[in-house]
């Protein structure tokens, strides 16, 4: 029994001696055991270099194993525990019982124990105190000597779960660690170890249970040999801290177990073996560490640093390094390449991305999170609709994975529905009877009706039975089994595979890395179901405790991913990955608090509570300084990696752009290595390179392909390799159609062409029915009326009241008020409030129910719903004021126009054209003032936000509606009143029930005056005193009604020349509504779909446009520019309308 070191520092050749010594005892001793003990992870490489360097020897009796399987042979060797070996994802399963077991006896983790974080963040600590041998009893002390309050509460909290814990495992079950500790009765009977030699490599520390099987093997085996990463020599380094701390924890194991400890093999070579190729290499891990250091005054050839602008940028780089290096150089192979990084997470889906672009394989040293993964969402998904029933997260959050059988278009068929409606629970078990969203046609309604039935029928179909079979009061094993029938009727499995495979046999050399991972994510959740069997299989859970075990199960179940390949870089967390001989390392994310890790309180004892507990004699974990040791160690282990090429590199700035600073390792390297040039960021498609150098792998020589291309496209000089370059893509199947898209790409301008004739001939009819709005819409910008009226595309409608949804509403019911009091005999404006009020509450509870049931779904949408009422009820109160102040009477209310309405449709000419356009509407008011034998017209357009009417607008064909609607009138007035008609006024009526600024001593008629300044009509009247005061008769100064005003003298202000017109200006502004509506239909039947809205100082319609996503109009894009609205006066404005009516005069008389 004796014990051998050997010390050295990272690339000292320790490994080698320790294979030297290997093959030599191998020669001496051919039938004693030989046992290479190395980190779980490095066994495979470990083995690879058995076979490699052992080759000439005998190797039968050689061994490569970790300690835990030096632990299964020793029990499988004797005789093992009588329990089961507990998985991780069964010891998630039972502490999550054992804290539900104790949840009112928590007392400082109370309210979080439930939370799937806490759970595992629970297993650690206790996997930790089993490492660290506590003892319960010593912990007991330990917590009655306190008198530290808080950490009092935690250590009693989790005395409970530790104790709870164990209790649960062993009542059928083992873990690794007490497996350990059971074992260790045993070795002594191991046979195997009698006189065996043990080589152990590759470890840094040991945890106190690792020491107790290392104290059996002294005792049992010939000779230990243990190589320690140690600078003998270096007393003062503390970055040897950990390993001396080993290495004394080491003798004192020997001496306890009377092993003798032999001279120890001492490394001293000037330039260790490993860095013989860099010499700069070998510097760097000698001098980073000491202080003060040697400089290295040559430029250095091995090692190379950069600075990028971005994580995206910084693994690019350092892809197009690799092709580089591996091209020059035919002797370096991919495994020959690691890639290291202390925050692999942040880089893992970059690194993922960017390597498949370039061609190069890459094995991610990681194990995989499967949380995220299409199944375990699908599978969640499900057991949440068992728990909380068919909601629209759940259930499109099941759909969407895309592993069931319906289709994407099916899929959002049924969403736009169920959004429309709020449909839930039960309602799936109904047939869906409201219209389909956003659909009037009857026949089209009906067709997507009975669609949306039968998708939901199916829906039904597949998970109704599953939903009523798992009931709370069966057992786990039956739940289990449920879902397990679930999976396989319904093909989930064979989905996941379904985008990895180009057909039913053949896969994609690419895509060998994702099947694989796929099939060891379709083994975890076996795993997963098979373990809730074995852990809890004749419990009865409830099934929201069902779900958030399986849940956390799934969240902390990371799967084992192997290589598939040999030859592949490897990519991994430089406290994980064990890289061998390595000739090329790259180190990522060297930025401040990363490289080295800044160190965290993100545990459930804090750093504070660890040294405490340590004063009071029990180790129960790492301290802050001692993990800083750590990290720094990481840090040399890192640097001493590669053998002949080192690069290193940070970002400058995060994803979103906020700054990133450098690592201190950074300013110390460059304090080293004074002539080390920093690389920064060039953007690679400035960089002119003439040769063959440019290319690399084909997916990024196609990218800058494409850059050159739109280089020649902007007129510059670009090499005429490119033009062969561009013939080896075309050539090639797998790129031609990619460079096809590209070709079209760069071609590219969002803005659209016009409609061919035939197309414009199928979208606009011989006869156009058009309402004044669509026109109004085509005059904002033609694209977005193509796309709304032509294509028909439609905002998916929600399950909520909008602006419009109200504004309707209100429409609707001051209608039918209307409407209901025709029969009256003194009129409107004789009703009282008490009568006007009831009249809205009853119209209002009548139209919610009948078309707008989700005013009752909600507190929220009640509240608005009498909010509502209020608006309409003060609304139609100052409408009656209104009427009761003057002499216009209101005569017809929702007078339509069109095919199969009250007037015929108003006709307009397209000018260039054998085609008219019909326009179609609805009036909301036509008021009547008889007087002088002439019948004085005012229409009312009912609005449920402020709006006036500005010439420039109606100039421009942007605000055209009530000078149709008067035009419509007018035309037809002989079918409508008894004498001549003549504008008296179009105006808008804001619905509203505003809040008066004042003080609180207003009186009801000062209130009531208040209301009505506010609530005053907008538009234009005709300049007519008598007709003006018909509107308001009590008008003194500002009208309360109108917008109008008479000065002290009688005379109306001409304070707004476009608010006060006479009857030739109507007639004037009548003619050019015409002319306009013409010249627009012509650019509408020319098929103009032009993204060109347009643009009035600040407002424009692409703030509140729903089609902007689509047009994607940017000012910044070729093409893309407003129609500016120049804004004249208004004394220009008339005389370019009284141009336009001239001009039609002399037409009328030609």
């Amino acid at each position: 029994m004796s014990l051998k070191m050997i010390y050295g520092r990272s690339g000292s050749g320790k490994t080698t001696i320790m294979y030297d010594l290997i093959k030599k005892n191998l020669e001496e001793n051919p039938s004693s055991n030989h046992i290479i003990l190395v980190p779980e992870q490095y066994t495979f490489r470990s083995e690879q270099k058995v076979l490699k360097d052992l080759k000439e020897t005998s190797i039968f009796n050689v061994s490569v194993m970790s300690f835990n399987s030096i632990v299964k042979k020793v029990l499988n060797t004797v005789g093992g525990s009588n329990h089961d070996l507990v998985s991780e994802t069964g010891k998630t399963m039972l502490m999550t019982r054992a804290l539900f077991n104790i949840k009112d006896e928590l007392v400082y983790f109370k309210r979080v124990s439930k939370n799937t974080g806490f759970i595992e963040l629970a297993k650690e600590l206790v996997d930790q105190m089993k490492r660290f041998d506590i003892d319960i009893i010593e912990f007991e002390k330990i917590i009655d000597n306190l008198d530290d309050i808080e950490l009092l509460q935690k250590l009693k909290d989790i005395k409970l779960f530790y104790s709870e814990y164990n209790k649960e495992l062993s009542k059928n079950y083992i873990d690794l660690i007490d497996e350990a500790n059971y074992s260790l009765e045993k070795f002594k009977d191991a046979f195997f170890l009698k006189d065996s030699f043990i080589y152990i490599d590759e470890f840094n520390d040991f945890s106190e249970i690792q020491y107790k099987i290392l104290e059996k093997i002294f005792l049992y085996a010939k000779k230990t040999y243990i190589s320690l990463t140690i600078d003998v020599e270096d007393r003062f380094n503390d970055i040897f801290y950990i390993t001396k701390d080993t290495d004394n924890k080491l003798s004192k194991v020997a001496v306890e177990s009377s092993t003798y400890i032999e001279k120890p093999i001492i490394i001293k070579d000037e330039t260790p073996k490993r860095f013989q190729k860099g010499k700069e290499l070998d510097h760097l891990q000698k001098e980073f560490f000491k202080y003060p250091s040697k400089k290295f005054i040559k430029e250095p050839s091995n090692i190379k640093l950069y600075r990028a602008q971005n994580r995206y940028d910084e693994v690019e780089r350092v892809c197009t390094d690799i092709i580089n290096k591996t091209r020059e150089d035919d002797t370096l192979k991919y495994n020959d390449i690691a890639i290291l990084c202390r925050d692999i997470e942040s880089y893992e889906s970059v690194i993922r991305s960017v390597f498949r672009e370039h061609d190069l394989p890459i094995f991610l040293d990681k194990r995989l999170p499967i949380d995220g993964n299409l199944l375990s969402l699908y599978i969640i998904s499900l057991l949440e609709m068992v728990v909380y029933g068919y909601s629209y997260e759940n259930v499109f959050k099941l759909l969407k994975t895309g592993l069931t059988k319906m289709s994407i278009d099916d899929i959002h068929i049924l969403e736009n529905y169920i959004l429309a409606y709020d449909i839930k629970g039960y309602k799936y078990n109904e047939v869906f009877e409201y219209s389909y969203p956003n659909i009037r046609d009857e026949k089209l309604n009906k067709i997507y009706m009975d669609k949306v039935n039968n998708i939901r029928e199916e829906l039904i179909l597949i998970y109704n039975d599953f939903l009523e079979n798992i009931k709370e009061k069966i057992t786990v094993k039956e739940k289990v089994e449920l879902l397990f029938i679930h999976l396989s009727e319904n093909e989930i499995f064979e989905k996941t595979y379904k985008d990895i495979y180009i057909d039913e046999s053949i896969i994609s050399k690419k895509s060998e890395g994702i099947l694989k991972e796929q099939e060891e994510v379709n083994k975890s959740i076996i795993e997963i179901m098979d373990n809730f069997v074995e852990v809890l299989g004749e419990d009865i859970l409830e099934n929201k405790d069902f779900l958030s075990i399986f849940k956390a199960a799934i969240e902390s179940h990371e799967a084992a991913i192997i290589p598939f390949t040999l030859d592949q870089i490897i990519v991994g967390d430089v406290a994980r990955v064990k890289t061998g001989r390595i000739k090329n390392l790259y180190i990522l994310g060297a930025n401040d608090g990363i490289f080295p890790r800044t160190i965290r309180d993100d545990e459930l004892l804090s750093d504070k509570d660890i040294i405490k507990i340590k004063e009071e004699g029990v180790e129960i974990g790492i301290d802050s300084r001692s993990k800083s040791f750590y990290e720094q160690f990481l840090v040399y282990t890192a640097f001493s990696t590669a053998s002949e090429f080192m690069w290193i590199s940070y970002a400058a700035s995060d994803i979103d752009g906020k700054s990133l600073r450098p690592s201190i390792v950074i300013s110390r390297l460059k304090n080293i290595f004074i002539n080390l040039e920093e690389e920064v960021y060039i953007n690679p498609y400035e960089v002119q390179n003439d040769g063959i150098e440019s290319l690399d792998s084909r997916k990024g020589s196609f990218n800058k392909l494409i850059h050159e291309m739109r280089r020649d496209i902007q007129g510059e000089d670009v090499n005429p390799l490119w033009g062969e370059v561009y013939n080896y893509y075309d050539n090639n199947p797998e790129y031609k159609y990619k460079l096809k898209i590209a070709e079209s790409g760069l071609e590219y301008t969002n803005q659209v062409k016009s409609l061919s004739e035939e197309s414009a001939n199928k979208l606009y009819d011989k006869n156009l029915y058009l309402s004044v709005s669509k026109i109004e819409k085509f005059s904002e910008c033609p694209f977005a009326y193509y796309v709304r009226y032509g294509l028909m595309a439609k905002e998916r409608k929600f399950y909520e009241m909008t602006p419009p949804d109200i504004g309707t509403l209100m429409h609707s019911v001051i209608d039918q008020f209307t409407e209901d009091i025709k029969g009256i005999e003194l009129g409107i404006s004789s009703l009282d409030k008490e009568f006007i009020r009831e009249s809205v509450d009853l119209l209002v509870d009548k139209e919610i129910e009948k078309n707008n049931l989700i005013y009752k779904s909600s507190p929220r949408y009640r509240y608005m719903g009498e909010k509502v009422k209020k608006i309409i009820y003060k609304s139609i109160d100052t409408l009656t004021a209104q009427i009761a102040k003057g002499d216009f009477i209101p005569m017809f209310n929702e007078l339509g126009f069109g095919v199969g309405s009250n007037l015929p449709p108003l006709a307009i000419d397209i000018p260039g054209e054998d085609k008219e356009a019909l326009l179609m509407g609805r009036i909301d008011r036509i008021d009547v003032l008889e007087m002088e034998g002439k019948s004085y017209i005012r229409i009312i357009d009912y609005k449920s936000s402020d709006k006036n009417i500005s010439l420039n607008d109606v100039y421009y064909g942007l605000q055209l509606q009530l000078l149709v609607y008067l035009e419509v009138v007018l035309k037809n007035w002989e079918k409508l009143v008894s004498n001549e008609a003549i504008p008296g006024a179009i105006l808008y009526f804001r619905m509203d029930n505003p809040m008066i600024k004042g003080s609180l001593d207003l009186s009801d008629k000062e209130i009531e005056i208040e209301i009505l300044k506010s609530l005053r009509m907008k538009g234009m009247i005709l300049n007519d005193a008598k007709v003006i005061k018909s509107m308001d008769k009590d008008m003194e100064g500002y009208s309360l009604v109108i917008p109008a005003r008479f000065r002290k003298d009688g005379e109306l202000s001409s304070a707004s020349k476009e608010t006060i017109l006479t009857e030739e200006e109507f007639t004037i502004l009548r003619e050019y509504t015409k002319k306009k509506l013409g010249l627009i239909l012509k650019e509408m039947v020319k098929g103009n779909i032009s993204i060109v809205p347009y643009k009035n100082k600040d407002l424009t319609p692409c703030r509140y446009c729903e089609y902007k996503s689509i047009c994607q109009f940017d000012t910044k894009i070729k093409d893309n520019n407003y129609n500016n609205l120049r804004l004249f006066t208004t004394d220009e404005l008339w005389n370019n309308m009284q141009k336009t009516k001239e001009e039609e005069d002399g037409k009328n008389l030609d």
